[in-house]
């Protein structure tokens, strides 16, 4: 009889065990997914975190104009050596160097957009406004994204003046 009861005990033991790691591992999984549910959605709130191709922070609105097309930052930077709001914007089709006058959130472009030097992704078309010589030193807005590794995701632009 004892030998019964005791392989009975071992057996209920087991199996609270069992059920209490099935419970552990569910609730696991569920916090992991419940978090990555809530990243993806914080990436569309300015300030979120994004789970897709990096960091999202959010939506960025600039004003600036383009100082150059198809130059460095070095280049102008050696013709201007007293501006300091100077950025390369590098896209698959080429570069500009764009002067911000103005950031939506000045302080987070700063931290997110340094050193000043940024990869953009546009479609072609948008790009080629910013490149296009009749465009140079007249005052454009971007809207976008600014993600991080300092990746700038261009949807609008608009040429003033």
């Amino acid at each position: 009889m004892s030998w019964f009861s005791t392989k009975a005990t071992r057996l209920v033991k087991e199996n609270r065990i069992a059920t209490v790691s099935k419970i552990l591992k569910t609730t696991a999984v569920m916090i992991l997914m419940l978090a990555g549910i809530s990243t993806g959605a914080q990436g569309f709130v300015p300030g979120g975190t994004g789970a897709f191709g990096g960091e999202t922070r959010g939506p960025v609105q600039l004003r600036g104009t383009v100082v150059c097309a198809r130059c460095t930052l070095d280049e102008v930077r050696k013709a201007q050596p007293k501006e300091h709001a100077l950025y390369e914007l590098t896209h698959r089709q080429g570069q500009v160097v764009l002067k911000v006058t103005w950031v939506n959130n000045s302080q987070r472009w700063r931290l997110l957009a340094w050193p000043p030097r940024l990869w953009v992704r546009a479609k072609d078309e948008v790009f080629q406004q910013l490149t296009a010589e009749e465009n140079l030193l007249k005052e454009i807005e971007i809207i976008g994204l600014l993600n991080n590794p300092r990746t700038l995701d261009i949807f609008e632009l608009t040429v003033r003046g």
